[in-house]
């Protein structure tokens, strides 16, 4: 049995830089994901659309930090990503012609594998799409996991409330950046912005606020987790990371303020390079230790 699990697409970055380097073929999108339940765990699963372009050329981090990788078979190779970064610190991001889209592969609900039935926590990363989360409710209906719903930024607006309030009845953590969560309350005040998620059906929640750590509330208090002070090469996949040692932090110690702080280590491991860190294994120590002495405050 897989303990954690990934349910988004599996997206290989192609990294643009001024001046003419490049990085081509970096494993992005829920990779980053599976890297911060990695830092914790070792038992974790991606289910994912992998095209036939995966084996051989993109699995080799997989199978060294032993990644339960139940990919949905597509014919289209996989999704790639043109980013580039310009000096002012602005990046363009746009997707390459010729390789699968974000919604073909997408894992469908009926995709995730029975040995993924009663892992503790399962994430997933997506839309309002209503027929989508119809699937993903009932099957949420019947398995026991910890369910966590990083919202897919483009739909983090206040047009969509009714359809995020209508997920957020079903899922257990929520996880979003502060300006998606200013969009969707056009509130400004990070703890304002906590207080109108809880009222539209959240439950317990991150919000991500990048170099200013992040808040974690259930309702009753809300508390602010530091960032993990470290040296940033790239912050791509810092969200997604964190909400990947977020779950397993939640679901390993039912305490959300240690799941924060679990949340804030793991993403600082990821910012340290560009990609993911080689050897997961060999941060788990430095992880635990970085945990211990990291401090929580109640506003």
């Amino acid at each position: 049995m897989t303990d954690y699990f990934v349910l988004t697409q599996l997206i290989l970055d192609d990294l643009y830089f001024p001046g003419g380097g490049k990085k081509l073929h970096q494993l992005g999108g829920g990779t980053y994901t599976v890297a911060g339940m990695r830092v914790w765990s070792k038992s974790v699963g991606f289910c994912c659309g992998l095209g036939p372009d995966y084996t051989g050329n993109y699995d080799h981090w997989f199978q060294k930090n032993g990644i339960e990788m139940s990919g949905a078979p597509r014919t289209q190779k996989c999704v790639r990503s043109s980013v580039t970064y310009f000096e002012n610190g602005e990046r363009d991001e746009r997707v390459v012609p010729g390789y699968g889209t974000f919604t073909e592969m997408m894992p469908q609900v009926s995709e995730i594998p029975a040995s993924y039935r009663n892992a503790k926590g399962m994430y997933v990363y997506k839309d309002c799409d209503p027929v989508y989360w119809e699937a993903l409710k009932k099957y949420i209906a019947s398995s026991s996991s910890v369910v966590c719903w990083e919202i897919d930024s483009f739909y983090a607006t206040r047009e969509h409330r009714q359809n995020i309030a209508d997920s957020l009845g079903s899922i257990d953590l929520f996880s979003l950046n502060l300006t998606e969560g200013r969009r969707i309350t056009n509130e400004t005040d990070p703890k304002a912005v906590v207080r109108q998620l809880h009222d539209l059906g959240a439950k317990k929640l991150i919000l991500r606020m990048g170099a200013n750590g992040a808040l974690v509330s259930e309702g009753a208090g809300i508390w602010h987790i530091p960032a993990i002070e470290t040296k940033v090469v790239d912050v791509t996949g810092g969200g997604n990371s964190s909400t990947g040692g977020f779950l397993v932090g939640y679901c390993e110690t039912g305490d959300l303020v240690q799941a924060g702080i679990m949340a804030s280590v793991a993403a600082s491991f990821i910012l340290q390079q560009y990609g993911v860190p080689e050897d997961m294994d060999a941060l788990m120590p430095r992880a635990r230790e970085i945990a211990a002495s990291t401090q929580a405050v109640l506003l």
